[in-house]
């Protein structure tokens, strides 16, 4: 029996698990409780991180909530001011026994002198870049004090600034790698502070650590795909080691020599009969996920997991007939981008939370998007953000951290610039979402066109335009073509800007002749562009909103509270000129606010219309904005609290995969029909005309009509007047209806001939019945007349599946309102309005 056991014993002994010997880097999150103070004042108070200074003292009630009121003037003391963030942590034994142990920094924001048991260890001076310092030797088992000075972002530049004997455009905040939107925009507050926006880690080896892996496709066939895995290392040993590659349950086993020193190497593996990643609308986003091992022996010396697509990405732009083109091929085949311009969800960015994250992917995704662009005056976002564009097929267009200004080009800010350029790209090239790299937003176009050029002497301009190209078209794109996995390059957006001819005829354009010059919304239809990247048109939040920041008495368009909260000189004066071209000028506030918000989504339907309509000249839109920073009236389509406005139910409307889209030229109207299928798609096109009061004036059916999803086709025209057999335009509506052969609805589209203003809408009354289902409330709303933009609205929180919608007479339409509560009085929990009672 003890010859069985000593046996048993001896064989474990050299049983190769894993288990038993491991050399692998430990990775630990510092986790602990924080203070903070104003620097030198002897009041430490106590503080969670991730967070920034305005955060801080808000929790410590040392502020009144910046959002609220007119509070953001009376903050703007704080970015003057330098603070002070401490913490005290253990190491366990196992860690302080490694050979190197780093501290690594992520999201510090932004000037930082950083000491380590009262030892200066770390200096920074970007906020978008890592951090990291050997501190075995200054660590102990317990007690260890982390302390981190942050400098005042305006005051630690000022000097730059006046070294530099002219003003950027852009001003001061130019010359600091931080968001540029904490400076204030036309949307944003200014809040210029400082903060950990991510938890500081420990990184302990031995000998061996993998610094990063890139895993991508070399070769595609529908057979296989042959996979290279690019691993750079740190090594202290030299010798084989031996590299495992497992994905589900498929294993690859090769051997590489690793040397001393920091170096690459790369492992292929083929994958049969590739599942390729594809963006919603064109497939599924499908994902791999990879374990690799770096083995000496038995003994594992690191472990890195992956998760990547199989695709190609391409942007086509190359010269035709019209000009150039402008579109993105995604594995070969051309894509129609459908989506929106992203800026952060908060300036306090320590506040937003994976939910929100989930959030607004998902809204986006629900309103039939397929890409959104990252704005260069924000922020590269967090990982989280890219991890659910990649689960959920959202293209990403990303840009560099520039916008709307010209940059120093002395040596330490470029050094600094590439060294955040080669991270980024770095951190973000797993991404199968990651679709472009653009190098800025509006710099090209400011500086030709914007006048910008008569502040300065010719010498100065010939050394603002060098840096702007050393910047833009050297050190960026070498980066991306070395390091991105050739995902493409684009040097500015948009390439022209409105005021040149050759805005609509090549590369991406942002069309502002609506809104900033006061055009009206048809122009659209004129101004069609290869590809549309930022349009838009500004509405108030929701109603909820707004009593969220203010007091009864301030909810006025023109109160000293309302207009903080509207950061465009000009935003109010242009939305009621336009209110008043299309629609009657509500009374009350509310009401303004209620139309504020239908007249932002008729006009953006128009352009968005005009896009899909002009495909393949045309193959992309994307609007301004997605979402908000703060609680404002801007251009988003998702209000700060993630309310959807009028506009968002539009777009999910509009940006359907197979759409109608009507248009009157010369008095004939013609219908369109544009699919993003990756089929072709057999329609039935059903076109009825009514009075407002319900009569039906004519009816047309067109069966069997093939749309193609490489263009917009016109499937029906017919003279007006016929259409309405010489009924007046302002008492008629055309309902055009997209079937497909198994009769289901594909598309309605309910096409008005006159401004809503001009429309004789009869008075109506709306009826609800309000039954609980497993979701929520389902709610059925019946008018006998013609309802306009049927706005539905309750105190508790959840989300109505539809809203802004058009009841035809005597039509029924039923809603689901998704909620986890139980209301105790239904029927009364919901108010409903529409146009016509706000006359």
């Amino acid at each position: 029996m003890r010859l069985a056991i000593l046996f048993l014993l001896t064989l474990l002994a050299y049983m190769p698990a894993e288990t038993q010997t491991t050399a692998a880097p430990i990775r630990q999150t510092i986790r602990t409780s924080w203070e903070f103070r104003q620097a030198h004042t002897d009041s430490w108070r106590p503080t969670t991180v991730p967070v920034s200074v305005h955060t801080a003292l808000l929790q410590a009630g040392q502020i009144e909530d910046p959002f609220y009121g007119a509070n953001e003037e009376k903050l703007q003391w704080i970015e003057r001011e330098d603070w002070e963030f401490q913490c005290s942590f253990d190491v366990d034994a196992q860690t302080l026994e490694r050979k190197h142990i780093e501290l690594v920094f992520r999201g510090l924001d932004t000037y930082a002198h950083i000491f380590l048991n009262d030892s200066l260890i770390l200096e920074t001076d970007n906020m978008f870049r890592t951090w990291k310092t050997d501190v075995k030797k200054y660590l102990k088992p317990t007690g260890n004090r982390l302390h981190i000075y942050f400098e005042s972002p305006v005051k630690k530049v000022e000097t730059d600034w006046q070294a530099l004997g002219y003003e950027l455009p852009g001003g001061i905040r130019t010359m600091t790698r931080k968001a540029q939107f904490h400076y204030g925009w036309d949307w944003g507050p200014r809040f210029a502070g400082c903060g950990i926006l991510k938890l500081p880690e420990l990184l302990a080896w031995d000998d061996f650590l993998i610094e990063d892996v890139f895993v991508t496709p070399q070769r595609i066939s529908e057979k296989e795909a042959v996979l290279v895995a690019r691993f750079r290392y740190r090594s202290d040993i030299e010798g084989k080691i031996d590299i495992s590659v497992k994905e589900s349950k498929r294993k690859s086993l090769e051997n590489r020599i690793v040397l001393v020193g920091t170096h690459e190497d790369s492992v292929t593996y083929t994958v049969e009969n590739p599942r390729l990643w594809w963006c919603a609308g064109m497939g599924e986003p499908n994902l791999y996920d990879f374990i690799i091992d770096f083995k000496s022996g038995y003994r594992l010396l690191d472990r890195k997991e992956v998760r990547m697509g199989i695709r190609t990405v391409e942007l086509v732009n190359e010269p035709d007939a019209d000009g150039k083109s402008f579109y993105f091929k995604l594995n070969g085949k051309p894509v129609f981008a459908k989506g929106a311009n992203y800026i952060p969800q908060d300036i306090f960015q320590d506040r937003v939370s994976p939910a929100q994250y989930k959030r607004l992917l998902d809204d986006a995704v629900s309103a039939n998007m397929n890409m959104l662009r990252v704005w260069g005056g924000g922020i590269y976002e967090d990982d989280l953000f890219y991890q659910l564009c990649d689960a959920r097929g959202m293209l990403v267009w990303q840009d560099f951290m520039y916008a709307c200004a010209m940059y120093p080009g002395n040596g330490q800010f470029l050094k600094n610039a590439a060294a955040e350029a080669y991270e980024q790209i770095e951190r973000l090239r797993q991404h199968p979402s990651i679709a472009l790299w653009c190098g800025n937003n509006e710099n090209n176009e400011a500086w030709h066109h914007w006048g910008w050029q008569m502040q300065f002497n010719e010498a100065q301009r010939k050394q603002i335009w060098r840096d702007y190209q050393i910047l833009f078209n050297d050190v960026l794109p070498t980066y991306v073509a070395n390091y991105s996995g050739e995902v493409p390059y684009w040097e500015s957006s948009p390439k022209y800007g409105r005021g040149n001819p050759k805005s609509t005829k090549e590369g991406d354009a942002h069309y502002w002749g609506v809104w900033h010059d006061e055009e009206p919304f048809d122009m659209f239809n004129k101004k069609v562009p290869r590809f549309m990247s930022e349009y838009g048109f500004q509405s108030f939040p929701d109603w909820a909103t707004i009593e969220s920041f203010t007091k009864p008495e301030e909810r006025v368009l023109d109160s000293k509270v309302m207009l903080t909260h509207q950061k465009h000189p000009r935003g109010n004066a242009l939305i009621a000129e336009y209110l008043k071209r299309d629609f009657r000028v509500p009374q009350n506030f509310e009401d303004f606010v209620y139309v504020s918000q239908l007249l932002q989504a008729e006009g953006m339907r128009t352009g968005i219309e005009a896009h899909r309509r002009n495909k393949p000249y045309c193959m992309g839109t994307l609007y301004w904005q997605l979402n908000d920073v703060w609680p404002v009236a801007s251009w988003s389509s998702i209000d700060y609290l993630g309310r959807w406005k009028a506009m968002h139910y539009y777009v999910r409307d509009v940006y359907r995969p197979v759409v109608a889209l009507p248009i009157v030229e010369d008095g004939i109207l013609k219908v369109y029909a544009s699919s993003d299928l990756p089929a072709d798609t057999t329609v039935n096109v059903h076109i009825r005309a009514f009075s407002l009061e319900g009569k039906k004036l004519s009816e047309v059916v067109e069966l069997d009509v093939t749309v193609r999803p490489d263009s917009a086709r016109m499937v029906w025209q017919g003279y007006l007047k016929t259409v309405l057999d010489r009924h007046k335009e302002d008492d008629a509506v055309v309902e055009i209806v997209f079937k497909n052969t198994d009769s289901a609805v594909l598309h309605r589209r309910l096409f008005y001939l006159v401004p809503p203003k001009k429309l004789l809408l009869p008075r109506t009354d709306v009826r609800l019945q309000v039954n609980q289902v497993t979701d929520g409330y389902e709610i059925v709303l019946h008018s006998a007349r013609l309802a306009k933009n049927v706005y539905l609205r309750t105190g508790t929180a959840g989300r109505f599946s539809d809203n802004y919608f058009d009841l035809l007479p005597g039509e029924r339409h039923t809603v689901l309102f998704k909620t986890d509560q139980i209301l105790d009085d239904p029927k009364e929990a919901f108010s409903v309005k529409h146009l016509q009672s706000t006359y």
